[in-house]
């Protein structure tokens, strides 16, 4: 059993919490629960339990064979649990009208590491637009997008290209629709969007539709660079 002490002050959805901790997503934590693999202060956890600062929770240890794998996700396809990297859920999204690179793992520690804003990882986007994007285009995009809905961080790297019809973007947050709707806030309607890097780990080379599984030595490097070695 793996004992976790919990020191949030605000109370908070056990499966959030033990997401944040690196058990694994909400989803698997909560198919935990219903397996009573996880209790909360020695009492079975149900399904929307909360926890605060003092309880102590415990996990069953599940073992498994850790796997990392690259995804070159169709234009098309939604994003999922994909047949080529069995038990392994997505670390990020795309939506279906995007495509390009997954990272597909069953190892949750990488995933606050992966996902969180706070810790800049980069991920790389190519974009072709219909209207022409101008130089003010980049100076906007490098001073944060504020729409009805949200607001986005600046991002960390713009370029325009193509006679401006074209972008490549690196952004080190992950919200939902990101690059599209700060572009269209910007009066640009994208066409097509393809993510060609996460991290140090790049697309090229990966046909659409396939996936590779990470060597040793790629692994240790996605390890590092999550900061999880």
């Amino acid at each position: 059993m793996k004992e976790i002490k919990v020191t949030t002050k605000t109370p908070t959805r056990i499966n959030t919490f033990l997401r944040d901790a690196g058990i694994g997503s909400r989803r698997l934590i909560d198919d935990y629960i219903t397996k009573n693999y996880i209790t909360i202060n020695n009492k079975p956890a149900t399904l929307g339990d909360k926890v605060k600062q003092g309880d102590t929770v415990h996990v069953k240890q599940i073992a498994k064979d850790l796997v990392y794998a690259l995804y070159h996700k169709p234009r098309g396809e939604i994003t999922g649990k994909n047949e080529l990297i069995p038990n392994c859920e997505p670390l990020g999204r795309l939506d279906k009208e995007s495509e390009g690179l997954l990272l597909y793992s069953n190892d949750y520690r990488v995933v606050d590491a992966l996902l969180n804003p706070k810790y800049g990882r980069e991920k790389e986007y190519e974009v072709v637009v219909r209207e022409k994007a101008t130089p003010r285009v980049i100076t906007l995009l490098k001073k944060g997008i504020y729409t009805q809905e949200t607001q986005y961080a600046p991002v960390k790297s713009v370029a325009i290209y193509n006679e401006g019809y074209s972008l490549r973007i690196i952004l080190t947050e992950g919200k939902k629709h990101e690059i599209r709707r700060m572009l269209n806030a910007l009066n640009l309607t994208v066409l097509s969007l393809k993510r060609v890097r996460i991290m140090s780990f790049v697309l090229r080379g990966l046909k659409s539709g396939t996936a590779h599984i990470l060597t040793q030595k790629q692994i240790d490097v996605l390890l590092t660079e999550c900061g999880v070695k």
